[in-house]
């Protein structure tokens, strides 16, 4: 189902696509600075799991694939 004709039908309003894609888009550079954030952070707790930074990595490189595919602002309907 479209997301306008969801709002529509659900909550009664109008929901344009842009407003969707400006509310949803991945903006990867500013996601990929909060991932180096959280990692300076948790690096400084002796007792973080390994696993912890495996996901963040993982985490990282796909922000960093998609940004080089679609560019640092993504619009969600890349992702459908």
């Amino acid at each position: 189902m479209k997301t306008e004709v969801l709002f529509k039908e659900v909550l009664n309003r109008e929901y344009r696509p842009e407003d969707y894609t400006k509310q949803f888009a991945i903006r990867a550079t500013k996601l990929l600075e909060k991932i180096d954030r959280i990692w300076k952070i948790y690096s400084e707790i002796p007792t973080t799991p390994r696993r912890f930074f495996e996901v963040l990595e993982e985490q990282r490189q796909r922000l960093l694939d998609a940004r080089s595919k679609y560019g640092d602002v993504i619009p969600p309907q890349k992702f459908e």
